[in-house]
């Protein structure tokens, strides 16, 4: 009952709060002057936005070591909600427009956006006198983590200290092969069993311990041994918090603006005119090749349905006018789905059996496995529960018509009973690029051993949620997503690689039949 509550309850709220103040100590940060180095994407280009007062204006450092100049005091045309790739994390797509009419796009963190938007948006004050002692750069969330595990190390350890019970037990029985005791106190009233040296102790001995306060009333530590595990739990992550604040982070900001500084930030370019910036749209794309855009993939989808082996796809047993899959079924399945849960239930069950020998050891190695799992279900769980509103009220049959947009699809299935959807504009032939990758949850077919899913080829009419995910209607059935939309030109080399992911693995020879 503890570990559900835990798991499902406190673990979402903490890391839903811990995201919500990382973001907001980023912008106390900006607005006090310290320097902070924002993770994100420029026009699909991996780095880091640097906001340093060592450098005279916001400056975008590619990985390559190329710095581009994103000038203060234009204007933010809007967010939307994309992902690339397959990690559940919340990304925004913020368009901002420079004071001299060049449009980026930058991807970077939900709380972060609405952060960069606004300062963005403000005009650039004047330089004030530097200080002879600059602030240090804002810290690192693992640091502050770090810090923040040591503090509760510390803050719980303080409490058993002071008000735990210290008290002289008698040592009942001694167990020499797990180096354990079991101990009395208050006249044998109460019994708890405690760490100890099994050579030098003998039934009989008296042992300092601490009896512990609410809520392990009953339960005792010794004075000898968990002093020193509480010092190792504590101090390490405390000094590698102060370490990565004060000194590493401190110097890794160092090299990004010397980085910056070396060749001198680049200026972005000029606006260019709608035919030629349509010109350029249409000449982001000639790096996917022929086949990775319409007529290859649709020819790819068509072999795969003929020839690969697995199981067949055909229309899913609910008929036109209803989801592809039931929403009662629909809801848990997307909140609840991640891998996380078979080493969380491993490690219980290797917490309750010694089955490797490692006595008391085990509640360290698996609890941390167990604590990590608890906290990947937790963030999915927190993450995807955001799309259920969303995704239902768009799929739901008295929808508005008016926000259906017709569009083309091509079916390709990577693994067997996984199938995504790669979305392109009604017009523009075989040549089109793709703009969406949609992955689609899994169904029943009408077949026996089959699997509910589209032709492998056709035209669906599609609807944004506004939360990340698509609906596609296709003959009459909605097809309700298992995870946020990919949107292809947000980042054209990862989005090519997934792309050519997808089409290889239909590209098999025909097996024997």
């Amino acid at each position: 009952m503890v570990g559900a509550f835990v798991g499902f309850v406190v673990m979402p709220l903490v890391v839903a709060g811990l995201a919500r103040w990382a973001a907001a100590r980023r912008r106390h940060a900006l607005a006090v002057g310290r320097a902070v180095h924002f993770r994100c994407r420029l026009d699909g280009r991996r780095g880091r936005l640097l906001i340093d007062p060592r450098l005279d204006g916001p400056v975008f450092l590619h990985r390559s070591g190329k710095a581009v100049v994103l000038p203060r005091g234009g204007e933010a045309l809007g967010a939307t909600v994309s992902t690339v790739g397959r990690p559940p994390f919340e990304k925004v797509s913020l368009r901002y427009r420079t004071p001299q009419g060049r449009v980026v796009q930058l991807r970077l963190a939900t709380h972060d956006a609405r952060t960069l938007g606004a300062w963005l948006g403000e005009e650039a004050g004047p330089v004030s006198t530097p200080v002879r002692w600059p602030l240090l750069p804002t810290a690192p969330s693992w640091a502050v983590f770090a810090l923040a595990a040591a503090l509760f190390v510390g803050l719980a350890t303080a409490d058993f200290a002071v008000f735990g019970k210290h008290t002289d037990a008698e040592v009942v029985r001694v167990d020499r092969d797990e180096d354990d005791c079991t101990i009395a106190w208050d006249g044998g009233v109460e019994q708890a069993g405690v760490d100890c040296d099994a050579k030098d102790v003998r039934p009989g001995d008296r042992v300092p311990v601490v009896a512990l306060p609410w809520p392990f009333l009953g339960e005792a530590v010794d004075t000898v041994t968990t002093p020193r595990v509480v010092a190792v739990l504590g101090g390490v992550p405390g000094l590698l918090g102060l370490a990565g604040a004060l000194v590493l982070n401190p110097l890794l900001c160092a090299r990004r603006v010397r980085r910056a500084r070396r060749d001198g930030p680049e200026v972005l370019p000029q606006a260019v005119a709608d035919g030629e910036a349509e010109e350029q749209d249409e000449e982001k794309w000639p790096a996917l090749g022929d086949d990775l855009r319409y007529a290859g993939l649709a020819a790819a989808a068509r072999h795969a349905d003929r020839h690969r082996p697995g199981f067949r796809v055909t229309p899913p047993r609910r008929g036109p006018g209803r989801t592809s899959v039931s929403p009662w079924r629909w809801v848990p399945e997307t909140v609840l789905g991640t891998g996380a849960w078979f080493p969380l239930v491993a490690s219980c069950g290797a917490v309750f059996d010694d089955h490797f020998g490692l006595g008391r050891w085990r509640f360290l190695v698996f609890g941390t496995i167990g604590i990590l799992s608890l906290a990947r279900i937790g963030w999915v769980v927190t993450d995807r529960s955001t799309l259920c509103g969303p995704v239902l009220r768009a799929a739901r049959p008295d929808a508005g018509k008016d926000a259906w947009q017709p569009m083309r699809y091509v079916r390709l299935c990577p693994e067997p009973g996984e199938m995504v959807l790669v979305l392109f504009r009604p017009e523009g032939g075989d040549v089109t690029a793709p703009q969406f990758l949609q992955p689609i949850s899994r169904s029943r077919g009408t077949g026996r051993r089959t699997i509910g899913g589209p032709a492998p080829v056709g035209e669906a009419l599609v609807r944004d949620t506004g939360a990340g995910p698509l609906i596609c209607e296709i003959d009459g059935v909605r097809y309700l997503p298992s995870r946020r939309a990919t949107e292809a030109a947000a980042d054209p080399a990862l989005t090519r690689a997934e792309l050519r992911h997808l089409a290889e693995s239909h590209l098999r020879p025909v097996g024997r039949t």
